[in-house]
């Protein structure tokens, strides 16, 4: 059974206690105001020498969900030290790991192997210093195999997605992922359900890539998903870059700094928030976000 309504209650009461206390956007709707923010921390070197530093940025920018990268080669005690400390200040920490070829047969080993040592730290850390939840970033579409076989790495990225949800159910905590925000137009590869779809009724929730730098832009994206999030109850997180894109100038607020950043920020918030699905904004990364702040 889905831990949907325990994730939901759970991160809604935080997030509620924190806009309390830290402020935040200027917020309309019932699901605006209860708007969560998260991030995604890759470089785990931060958590040995930057702790107080990046609580500090969190803090400020009213950041209460991180995603942090799973470093099996880091001492299991920086990981303590770390959420325990975010724990304190009211932050959630979940594990956060993935590659593209964990959609394949050949390396789903990998898959395993992280949700493994995930598995055995949660087993042998107090209750303040757990994960709070699995977030997964797989991104089949970036390995040749997609363009030659799609529907078997589909069908192998759905077996990676159920084997993640057994290992957090397992755990008694939520499985999230990232998903890019045009997933909605492809099918599972049984052709029941778009793959949006069915991956959300699989995961607690879902953080939507939709990176654009406007609000327009990225509520224009994100739409369709928030909709089927909708559809199906499930709680749609809106993912916007802030890192150098080769991909264009459109793709992230690199450029733009942090005040325009904010304000489409705030505007995305409010009219998102007319969404029963909707559940925060994640900004992509805290490496890119905090020197974005500081320009």
């Amino acid at each position: 059974m889905r831990n949907t309504v325990y994730f939901r209650h759970k991160m809604g009461i935080l997030s509620i206690v924190l806009l309390l206390l830290l402020g935040g956007f200027p917020m309309t709707s019932a699901h605006a105001q209860s708007a969560q923010k998260a991030t995604w921390l890759w470089n785990t070197q931060l958590i040995v020498d930057s702790t107080a530093s990046i609580l500090s940025f969190a803090a400020a920018q009213n950041v209460n969900l991180i995603y942090l990268q799973v470093n099996a080669d880091l001492d299991a005690d920086y990981y303590h030290r770390f959420i325990s400390a975010a724990s304190a200040q009211g932050i959630a920490v979940q594990a956060l790991d993935g590659a593209p070829s964990w959609a394949l047969d050949s390396r789903r080993h990998e898959l395993q192997a992280t949700l493994d040592w995930i598995a055995t730290y949660q087993n042998t850390a107090s209750a303040d210093k757990k994960f709070s939840g699995i977030h997964i970033d797989i991104e089949p579409y970036l390995l040749p195999e997609w363009r030659s076989d799609q529907t078997s790495v589909i069908a192998g990225w759905q077996q990676s997605v159920q084997q993640v949800v057994q290992a957090a159910r397992a755990l008694h905590i939520p499985a999230s992922a990232d998903i890019p925000f045009w997933l909605h137009t492809l099918l599972t590869a049984d052709e029941s359900a778009t793959l949006s779809s069915w991956m959300m009724q699989q995961y607690d929730s879902i953080t939507i890539m939709a990176y654009r730098d406007t609000a327009s832009g990225i509520l224009d994206v994100a739409e369709a998903q928030l909709a089927e999030g909708d559809a199906v109850g499930t709680p749609v997180y809106v993912g916007v870059e802030t890192n150098p894109s080769a991909e264009g100038d459109n793709i992230t607020f690199h450029e733009e700094g942090a005040a325009y950043l904010n304000n489409q920020l705030a505007t995305v918030i409010k009219q998102a928030g007319t969404h029963e699905s909707f559940a925060g904004i994640a900004v992509h990364d805290y490496a890119g976000w905090s020197a974005l702040m500081q320009q």
